[in-house]
Order: structure tokens, then C-alpha cells, then sequence
């Protein structure tokens, strides 16, 4: 018993080379048998042209499903039956993709950095003396200056600034 690898959503095309002897001429009809379990599909084959005989199954994904199935070839001569070939047809599903749109949940709130007693010393930049913040207000004293508020750029300076130390 052979083994035949068949596409289960697709169709197939099966050809078998036939030889039938006998004395006097007849016509012959041949068919696949597919079988598994309590379940039996017939599919009848092309006119037999003496030398080859082809039968084509459908696809089969909505009435089989994945799996291996025993396969007969009959032939009919007249009043007489014959089984010259069994097989195990391995049916598959062909390949397929599935593309899906995945939603990535955004954060509604932006990260924030807040700063809480920080001194800054003076380094060689001669403009800045310090820095302090409050919990009300983000300043920076500037030698003959006023007082400013921080900006978010600002104090991401600062921060970038302190870790180079």
C-alpha cells in the first residue's frame, strides 16, 4: 500500500497507467473509492482510453478533514469487479495566512519628570549660579538676571547635565 500526499482544499488530479488483457473487447469503468471510518466518497474517473486511466477530486475541505484516508481504484469490466491498487491518501490543508490589525493601547498621560530640592553649582558657564526649584515653582537665577520659570526642555537640560557628572 503507497502512500499519496493530496491537497485537501484544492483540486487534484489523479492518473493511474491501466492495462486491461482479456480475449474479447470491453469497455471498462473505473472509479476512486475514499474511505475512513463509516464514510465512503466515489469519484468516478475520465473515459478509459486503454492506456491510462485519471480521476479528479474536487476540493474536499468542506466535507473531509485533515487527515489520512484509504483509497481504492475499481475497475468494472463488464460484470466483473477488480481492486488492482489501494493507497493512503494523506490529505493536507495548503498553506494560508491570516493578517489581523493588533491595537496597541496608547498611554493617555505623558511621562512626567518633576524635581524637588536640586542645587546645581556654579561650573564654568558663568551665567548660571544656581538653581533651585520649589514644589509650587520651577526657578533659575541668573547673575544679573530676574527670576524665569523652567521650561520642560529646560529641566530635561538640567537632568541630562547632572547624569554626566
Amino acid at each position: 500500500m503507497s502512500n499519496i500526499d493530496l491537497l485537501l482544499d484544492e483540486e487534484n488530479e489523479l492518473t493511474f497507467a491501466l492495462k486491461i488483457e482479456g480475449t474479447r473487447p470491453a469497455t471498462a469503468k473505473c472509479r476512486l473509492i475514499l474511505e475512513n471510518r463509516g464514510m465512503s466518497l466515489a469519484f468516478d474517473s475520465e473515459p478509459y482510453d486503454g492506456e491510462e486511466v485519471s480521476v479528479v477530486l474536487p476540493p474536499l475541505g468542506h466535507v473531509i478533514k485533515e487527515g489520512e484516508y484509504n483509497m481504492n481504484l475499481e475497475v468494472i469490466v463488464d460484470d466483473k469487479f477488480f481492486k488492482p491498487l489501494e493507497m493512503v491518501g494523506n490529505f493536507e490543508k495548503s498553506i494560508s495566512i491570516v493578517a489581523e490589525k493588533v491595537e496597541k493601547k496608547k498611554s493617555l498621560l505623558k511621562p512626567q519628570v518633576s524635581l524637588s530640592n536640586v542645587k546645581v553649582r556654579k561650573r564654568n558657564n558663568n551665567n548660571v549660579s544656581n538653581v533651585k526649584t520649589r514644589s509650587d515653582k520651577k526657578i533659575i537665577e541668573k547673575k544679573g538676571t530676574a527670576k524665569t520659570k523652567l521650561t520642560d526642555k529646560d529641566i530635561m537640560t538640567l537632568i541630562e547635565a547632572l547624569k554626566s557628572r
